[in-house]
């Protein structure tokens, strides 16, 4: 949707700015005419259209949740899939 080599990418966005996120949810096409520069596909664009709001909050907070949990694992190492320091294996997780 840009020609700016810089240009963050739709999903950058939406992990990055909550404004943006919720407004794509509301109207994808709305949401990247205001955004700024973004890159973005037709692709993208078109499967964002098909989806219904519902749909859409799903795939963004699914983005966003597997975001923060691969930034929380890089930072204090495995995690438990309850958020936990050490993951399942760990022998101090009672």
């Amino acid at each position: 949707m840009t020609g700016d080599p810089d240009a963050p990418s739709i999903w950058v966005r939406v992990i990055a700015d909550d404004r943006f996120r919720a407004a794509l949810v509301e109207d994808p096409l709305r949401a990247l005419a205001e955004v700024g520069p973004t890159t973005v596909s037709a692709e993208q664009v078109r499967r964002l259209e098909e989806m219904t709001a519902d749909e859409r909050l799903e795939l963004v907070t699914a983005i966003v949740r597997e975001a923060h949990w691969r930034g929380g694992q890089a930072r204090f190492g495995r995690l438990g899939s309850d958020g936990r320091l050490g993951g399942p294996d760990n022998p101090d997780i009672a």
